[in-house]
Parts: C-alpha cells; structure tokens; sequence
C-alpha cells in the first residue's frame, strides 16, 4: 500500500538579489546561481525558529528543459527552547511563466500559489533536541511557492510532509 502523506510543518526562506552570484554556463552547460540565505523560518508543532544567516541556495539551471534543480542548506534557531535545527534540501523546479518572472526577479512577480507549480524538495535534518530527532528518522516532501512582497526580498514556502505508513 503507498505511503500517506502528513502535514507536520512549513518551511520559508529568503534572498535578496543582489547577494545573488551568477555563474553563467558551468559543467554540463547549466547555469548555476548561488543564493545566499537571508531571513525565514521553521514552523511546526513545539517549533517556530528563525533562519540563522549563512545558509545558501545552490540552483542549476537546465535551461534546455526549463528545470531548476534546487540544493540548499540552512539553518534555524528556535530562541524559545534553544533548538538547532539543521537542514539540507534537494528539489526540482519546472519553469513555468510565474516561477520565470521570480527567477528573473522581474517587478511583475507576485507571491504564487503551490499549486502553480512543480516545486518539491526533499529536505533531510539534524536536530540538537531530543524531543525533535523524530525529524531525523522520518523522509519529508515539500511542495511550494514563491513570495515576492515587493520588499526587494524574494523566497519560497514549502508546506512539508512526513510519509507515513498506511
């Protein structure tokens, strides 16, 4: 029988263009953007933690097929109970017309809906607190948008699922 999937929490992140680094055509031909992480969050039952700066987003660009592969790492830090929370996040990104205007940071993009979209990553943590390492033995699937606030700030959400047994 196929897994189930359960809402356990949501995920945001944040960057500002210009600590955005444009690499052009790398190995293979991609192109690869390097996005430094400036602000977001973690949210679930007994979390809400803050984005620690110094995490970043890695996306290769397969122009050809219009899909982003997304590879990021970051941290949060929830202040309450003094949590780490460690977390690295593999996904695709089919361009579409409103994830195109983001990608672009065009003045038209607007915050999205998740279902406007292929965007599904597949994070993995680590946890410094006992009552949180059932996040280190479960697989979780994202699904997300993007927000553009028009704040000079872009990011993304991510719904995030735990597969459970049926």
């Amino acid at each position: 029988m196929a897994p189930k999937l359960e809402e356990v929490m949501t995920l945001h992140v944040e960057q500002v263009k210009d600590d955005r680094l444009m690499m052009g055509g790398t190995k293979g031909g991609v192109m690869r953007a390097v996005s430094p992480l400036n602000g977001g969050w973690l949210k679930g039952e007994n979390i809400n933690a803050s984005l620690v700066q110094g995490g970043s987003d890695w996306v290769k660009f397969d122009t050809t097929s219009g899909t982003a592969y997304l590879d990021a790492r970051f941290h949060f830090r929830d202040p309450a109970t003094d949590s780490i929370f460690y977390c690295r996040a593999e996904g695709i990104s089919r361009l579409d017309e409103k994830s195109a205007l983001i990608f672009a940071w065009r003045p038209e993009s607007k915050t999205t809906q998740a279902s406007d979209h292929y965007l599904f990553v597949s994070p993995i943590f680590e946890v410094s607190k006992e009552e949180h390492k059932w996040m280190e033995q479960h697989c979780f699937v994202g699904h997300g948008f993007y927000t553009a606030p028009g704040d000079g700030t872009q990011g993304v959400t991510f719904t995030i699922y735990k597969l459970v047994s049926a």
